[in-house]
């Protein structure tokens, strides 16, 4: 099992716990921000900024969760739980698709979970090039024990929100990831107005 603090919490190898990203609290741009980025916008930077780090400090949380409790990394956990949810054998592309990670990294990530013997491989009957995976009961038995854990971690950190404020943030993420979507589905967008290097010297 990996090193751990004395309250469960692991450690960087050596002893030494990485501090979270989340300590530096949500993204503030410098006072001459406008000055630097006239054709910006200093609330839609520090929105932005702020969720990319939220982001990081979650999934960081997760995979520390993770790697204490199985001694796996996150995606590979996800997979495993993408198996255990759908009703029938997936194919490594369909896995993947749902990881969201590419089917190089996905086959890597099979192999592991095949030698923990979490997972088997089956001959596509439709198709010899492919094979369909499948989680075995000792997978499900995982799942079982990690998925409680994950559900721990998410209620401990969201209890500094209120139900109603769980519901709002709720609210608001749907509409940046609709709009987000939106966005990459055009063209890259084009700079609006120049950057101002600043003197910061002083």
């Amino acid at each position: 099992m990996p090193a751990s603090e004395p309250d469960g919490r692991p450690t960087r190898r050596g002893g030494a716990r990485r501090p979270s990203v989340g300590a530096r609290g949500a993204v503030r741009v410098p006072a001459d921000y406008v000055d630097e980025f006239p054709a910006g916008d200093a609330s839609s930077t520090e929105s932005y900024a702020s969720l990319v780090r939220a982001g990081e400090a979650v999934l960081a949380l997760l995979d520390a969760s993770i790697q204490h409790t199985l001694d796996v990394k996150h995606p590979a956990f996800t997979a495993l739980a993408v198996l255990d949810g759908a009703a029938e054998p997936l194919t490594p592309s369909e896995i993947a698709d749902r990881v969201l990670v590419a089917s190089a990294t996905m086959t890597a990530t099979l192999d592991l979970l095949e030698r923990r013997r979490w997972i088997r491989r089956l001959p596509n009957p439709a198709d010899r090039r492919s094979v369909f995976v499948e989680i075995t009961d000792d997978g499900r038995a995982i799942t079982d024990r990690m998925l409680p854990v994950i559900r721990t971690v998410e209620k401990s950190t969201m209890a500094v929100l209120s139900e109603q404020e769980r519901a709002q943030l709720v609210e608001m993420l749907d509409k940046v990831l609709r709009r987000t979507a939106e966005v990459a589905a055009g063209d890259p967008p084009e700079a609006e107005g120049p950057r101002v290097r600043p003197d910061r010297s002083a």
